[in-house]
């Protein structure tokens, strides 16, 4: 069941890991950037199908994204989790055409991401209905207080190679976050989330931005020293400590 979207908790994502779905875009404007994602990818919302674009860092091309990784529902509730000085480094769109038979296991992002300290808040936002026919985000409340190693899962319907191992994963305590469009959920960089796969006729279109603070240092050597799709955006406040001034991102004025 989809709910109506309550006021964004700090307190529930602090004791739980996540918070939401609340009303981030009013249907006008999730419509609209719904619109502009099958622009971009080049098919009719109609008639989505399978794509082999990159998903990833469109906020570094088109103002439309920027624009929309940046969007005051989104700045505002991470400012009340991390604080005045805020940075934006990440954007992906998390699309799933109808019968797209990939699953995204359960996993930990900072799993991933070679950063330090292990500061990071994801906003993860429903362009259009994100449903469990559909393959909606999953996330376990709690397990955002303990990080654990991630194994080869030799899956071939997994769009990760490695994920958590199954027994370290409670599937009874799993929430399905169903979102109408427009709305958004938050949650850190350690808790438990994933999602099924599509097995409806509707394609399952959002996104998700990555946020963390100035003191935050990249080890962009251990990213493989590729920073195509790492790019820092002082989103508000300010940056005292300049740690990552060699990838600073330019915002796209088209």
């Amino acid at each position: 069941m989809i709910t109506k979207g309550q006021l964004f908790s700090k307190k529930q994502f602090e004791d739980e890991g996540y918070s939401g779905p609340v009303r981030g875009l009013t249907l006008e404007e999730a419509e609209m950037y719904y619109n502009e994602f099958f622009k971009v990818l080049g098919q009719s919302k109609f008639t989505p199908g399978p794509t082999r674009l990159e998903l990833s860092a469109w906020h570094h091309k088109y103002q439309w994204a920027y624009e929309l990784a940046t969007h005051p529902s989104i700045v505002n509730a991470i400012t009340e989790i991390l604080g005045e000085n805020i940075v934006l480094w990440a954007m992906h769109f998390w699309y799933k055409e109808p019968g797209n038979g990939k699953f995204i296991p359960w996993h930990q992002d900072i799993n991933y991401w070679p950063m330090e300290p292990a500061i990071n808040a994801t906003a993860w936002m429903s362009l259009g209905f994100s449903l469990q026919e559909n393959g909606c985000l999953r996330v376990i409340p709690g397990t955002h207080k303990t990080h654990v190693e991630h194994v080869a899962l030799g899956n071939d319907n997994s769009a990760f190679a490695q994920g958590i191992a199954s027994e370290l994963v409670d599937e009874s305590k799993a929430i399905d976050l169903e979102m109408s469009p427009g709305q958004i959920s938050f949650f850190n960089e350690a808790t438990f989330h994933g999602s099924d796969i599509n097995n409806s006729n509707i394609p399952r279109v959002a996104f998700s931005v990555r946020y963390t603070t100035p003191e935050v240092k990249f080890k962009v050597a251990e990213w493989g020293g590729d920073t195509s799709r790492i790019k820092t955006f002082l989103v508000r406040g300010e940056d005292h400590h300049h740690l990552n001034d060699e990838i600073i991102g330019i915002v796209p004025t088209e």
